[in-house]
């Protein structure tokens, strides 16, 4: 093999000088840069520390990240370490170009969206994105943490850990948990009447979807269902489900023996498992006042949870507009959540109170459709009525009388 060494260093040479020129080129075009780039922070989610520097004041800092998403930002650091290595292992997964959304913006981000809830094109132009980027950015990040956060704070406790940690029922000690069903409205489903009519809840007068959840003497979420149609019974989606609570209300032998007595959709439910009904009303006569408090002591516990959640979040309790086959990911998402916030700040009657606005704007709903009907058949009996006048004055201009 013949080298020619002279030509080779002669080239290599050449190369470095014209390297050497272009650099110092460069920094004649640009001679700032450095110092710029020093003072550019290395931030991994320039969003949220946007939203913290321009917010002026610590506590003012603090208090813009709880605006938008409930949490302050020591809390969202909480769920951002529980989340972060599921997230960052599946953020750049699949074809296409990858998403300049730094996955804990995403997850900030998805946070402001639960809580604030309304139309993609809304929620986009907030961000500055479009909304069909949007959209499947922020059902990405409910796909890969709703499972995360569900295993690390959704936990079914066992009744003597209940009873070591005196956290049981003040009224019922020998209950593990409390059952009851959500509602929440939605869109009438488009299509012929048969098609629209499952998702009709009578009880409400709307169309919705269910969710059955379990709430523990702690005030924390211990089990929930998948979304059900509105007009399936509350009793239904409990023995659908009766694998999960025959294995999770499996006693000792002594237990078996207490006499059991929830909520009266529920009347039926002690065929199947170890149920507490509350008291109806007797024949031809009423409730005794201490029964009454009873009833009612005894949905405390789930309506002030159902309330925490809807105050957290607003896609927990508007009338959800979004596709129904995110339902179930994005409900069991904000029930999370609410249990880790629920681990900061126990349930209160405020939360409770809440719960009970949310059900008369359900009904303030009822009555407003009604109306609007009732208008409508007002105005279209206005117009038939002007119709016959007409009609039948036309037919008198057309009668002639004989001399």
């Amino acid at each position: 093999m013949v080298l020619n060494i002279a030509a080779m260093l002669t080239r290599l040479e050449d190369q470095a000088t014209s390297d050497r020129v272009f650099l110092d080129q460069c920094l004649d075009d640009y001679p700032g840069i450095a110092e710029h780039q020093d003072n550019i922070p290395d931030s991994s989610c320039p969003v949220l520390e946007r939203v913290s520097n321009d917010s002026g004041e610590e506590s003012v800092r603090e208090e813009s990240v709880r605006v938008m998403t409930n949490f302050t930002r020591r809390e969202f650091d909480v769920l951002w370490a529980v989340a972060e290595l599921p997230l960052k292992a599946r953020w750049n997964d699949g074809r296409g170009s990858k998403s300049n959304t730094t996955p804990m913006d995403a997850l900030f981000v998805t946070l402001t969206v639960l809580k604030h809830y309304d139309t993609w094109e809304k929620h986009a132009l907030d961000f500055g994105f479009k909304a069909p980027t949007f959209q499947k950015l922020i059902l990405r990040v409910v796909e890969v943490v709703m499972p995360v956060f569900y295993t690390e704070f959704v936990k079914m406790p066992k009744m003597s850990e209940l009873r070591a940690q005196d956290h049981t029922f003040a009224n019922y000690p020998y209950a593990l948990y409390a059952t009851d069903v959500k509602f929440q409205p939605t869109e009438r489903p488009a299509g012929r009447h048969g098609e629209a009519k499952p998702y009709f809840s009578a009880r409400h007068t709307l169309y919705g979807l269910k969710i059955e959840a379990s709430v523990s003497p702690q005030g924390l979420l211990v089990d929930m269902s998948e979304g059900h149609r509105g007009a399936v019974a509350d009793l239904t989606i409990m023995r659908s489900r009766m694998d999960q609570h025959v294995g999770a209300l499996a006693k000792s032998d002594n237990e078996l023996s207490i006499l059991d007595h929830g909520e009266k959709g529920y009347y039926g439910a002690s065929v199947d498992v170890r149920a507490i009904h509350p008291k109806k009303n007797p024949p031809r006569g009423i409730l005794d006042p201490d029964d009454v408090v009873r009833n009612r002591r005894r949905c405390v516990v789930v309506e002030n949870f159902f309330g925490r959640v809807c105050s957290l979040r607003k896609v927990s309790y508007a009338t959800f507009t979004w596709s129904t086959k995110f339902y179930d990911e994005i409900q069991r998402l904000t029930f999370a959540l609410t249990n880790f916030h629920v681990s900061l700040m126990p349930l209160r009657e405020a939360d409770r109170h809440w719960y009970r606005s949310v059900l008369a704007r359900y009904e303030s709903m009822v009555h407003a459709t009604a109306a609007k009907c009732a208008k409508s058949q007002r105005k279209s009996r206005l117009r038939r009525m002007q119709r016959i006048a007409l009609s039948r004055g036309r037919n008198h201009s057309h009668v002639f009388t004989s001399q």
